[in-house]
């Protein structure tokens, strides 16, 4: 009972926040808790979302950085958090829909354990060709793969980037030889030598060596055109319903009050709306989202049941 008559004044005191009076007590800060170091580009997408928020509640928001398994550790520290909303979770696609099929064990279960709130921006997986490799889109790279598997780079086992590529592998009907890179830096050598044919990245760091002409980006694997980069193919237009996105969402543990879940999705889908805030996004090479609640949700009952197959059917473990 305790906990619950705590919860409903926390509900109170966030949607009373932005008027308090002067002299009222103080309100703690938002902890707002993140699964990867400082200066990347999902801690960066945080900070926007954390000042944003800040603005529309009148509350500090604090970004709290807990690195290490794939998100695992910050999503964990949310979900165990007291559903009073001090404390919310910036969680990207991994921990929410892929993790819990390639982990032995997981700490929590995405599906049951957070109050989903908002999708914030999504970076939408680009494919790479070696620019000696002759392949400039989907058609001329399953024309290449006609002729035996090709060495294909991802940065990483488990990732989104490596799903995808296992996807587009499965759509197509071909196979490719599986090469994991620990991150673009030590990947991209490889692909501009053409000693890998393709390499799977998001647009965050995918873009500037195609823009620059060091590789091609064959297709995008966002629903449409990105305004990333409006020149290049969705993988969709040849593979009906494809997509592959990693993406930046904020939840909450489970059984947030009400009116704090709504308070909070209307200043997410507003924040993802303000001009400012999406020119900051596109410059952190991100497509805004801003979706409601049961949108979330949708989504990551929907991509869970994608990448599921498809980490078993690859065999992906991250343990």
């Amino acid at each position: 009972m305790s906990r619950r008559i705590a919860s409903a004044l926390a509900a109170l005191a966030l949607l009373a926040a932005p008027a308090m009076a002067q002299g009222q007590p103080a309100q703690p800060p938002i902890r707002l808790i993140v699964g990867f170091p400082p200066g990347g580009g999902i801690d960066l997408l945080t900070r926007v979302m954390g000042e944003g928020l800040s603005a529309r509640l009148g509350r500090t928001v604090v970004v709290e950085n807990r690195a290490g398994a794939g998100g695992n550790i910050a999503a964990d520290a949310v979900a165990k958090a007291a559903p009073d909303g001090n404390t919310l979770g910036a969680v990207p696609a991994g921990p929410l829909v892929i993790n819990r099929h390639i982990y032995r064990s997981m700490p929590f279960d995405p599906l049951r354990d957070f109050t989903p709130i908002s999708r914030f921006a999504a970076m939408p997986v680009v494919f790479l060709a070696a620019p000696n490799s002759g392949i400039a889109d989907i058609a001329g790279l399953r024309a290449a793969l006609e002729k035996g598997p090709l060495p294909c780079g991802t940065p990483g086992a488990g990732t989104t980037q490596h799903l995808a590529l296992a996807l587009l592998m499965r759509e197509i009907g071909r196979d490719c030889t599986i090469v994991h890179y620990r991150g673009t830096g030590p990947a991209l050598p490889d692909l501009l030598t053409g000693t890998i044919s393709l390499y799977v990245d998001t647009v965050v760091t995918g873009l500037p060596p195609a823009r620059d002409g060091r590789a091609r980006a064959i297709a995008i694997a966002s629903p449409a055109r990105s305004a990333l980069a409006p020149d290049v193919p969705v993988v969709a237009e040849s593979v009906p319903g494809f997509v592959a996105e990693t993406w930046l969402a904020l939840v909450g543990p489970r059984g947030l009050p009400e009116p704090v879940a709504a308070r909070l999705e209307e200043a997410m889908i507003a924040l993802a709306r303000d001009p400012a805030v999406v020119a900051r996004l596109r410059d952190l090479a991100s497509d805004p989202v801003g979706s409601t609640r049961a949108e979330l949700a949708e989504t990551i009952r929907a991509q869970d049941a994608v990448w599921g197959p498809v980490a078993k059917a690859a065999n992906v473990t991250a343990d």
